[in-house]
């Protein structure tokens, strides 16, 4: 087990790296700039991730906060029943879907959605890694729950569906300075969790699901 201080210290890094990387791109971030920036030695960053690809993926998984994903597998673990009802169908995703929105759309952390957009429009030389790494088992996990919704569903018509939070949110951050300039800060803030509902309730009648009680 690492000592609170090691912990500290990669935390440290990842968080300094983070900000580095949303702000610079890839390319143009050294491992001495970081170094520099967390007050460490630059062999710490050797140490803990090796090399600066290593970092910047884990700085990825991190931004996108996939180690506490939540997926249908944990969902039925818990009430193996759940998708035996329309009612428990919907609330699987409910669940599913905003903890994806906390994950991703309701941090405080500016620079984690800023280092995903500039991944998904700039990609950088470690684009196909993380397509492996976080992309797919992230994407692989949301059909899962998909096919068993809805068992006969054409591949393409999951990937839609599965898919129809990211564009909600991509445009809603692409769109951010444009809505707080014309709208005002508390506007987009008061919004982003009715973008969330609404997105829920979307998905929900496309597959004919009732909505959960939160969401009406």
């Amino acid at each position: 087990m690492r000592s609170k201080k090691t912990r500290d210290v990669r935390d440290i890094i990842l968080e300094v790296a983070g900000k580095l990387f949303s702000k610079l791109g890839y390319n143009n971030v050294t491992t001495r700039m970081i170094a520099e920036n967390a007050h460490v030695n630059q062999g710490s960053i050797h140490y803990h991730f090796g090399t600066k690809e290593n970092l910047y993926v884990e700085v990825y998984k991190l931004a996108n906060g996939i180690a506490n994903a939540l997926n249908i597998r944990t969902l039925l673990n818990e009430e193996p029943t759940l998708l035996d009802t329309p009612e428990g169908k919907s609330y699987a995703i409910f669940r599913i879907v905003s903890d994806w929105f906390h994950r991703h759309f309701y941090i405080a952390d500016e620079w984690k959605p800023r280092l995903i957009f500039r991944e998904l429009f700039e990609p950088s030389p470690v684009y196909e890694r993380l397509v492996e790494e976080v992309f797919r088992p992230e994407t692989q996990s949301r059909l899962q729950l998909y096919s068993l919704l809805v068992p006969d569903a054409p591949y393409a018509e999951a990937y839609v569906w599965v898919h129809y939070p990211d564009s909600q949110v991509v445009y809603y951050w692409l769109t951010k300075q444009n809505i707080i300039r014309y709208h005002g800060n508390r506007f987009f803030e008061d919004n982003k969790y009715l973008l969330m509902k609404i997105t829920i309730r979307n998905m929900l009648r496309a597959l004919d699901l009732p909505l959960v009680e939160i969401l009406k």
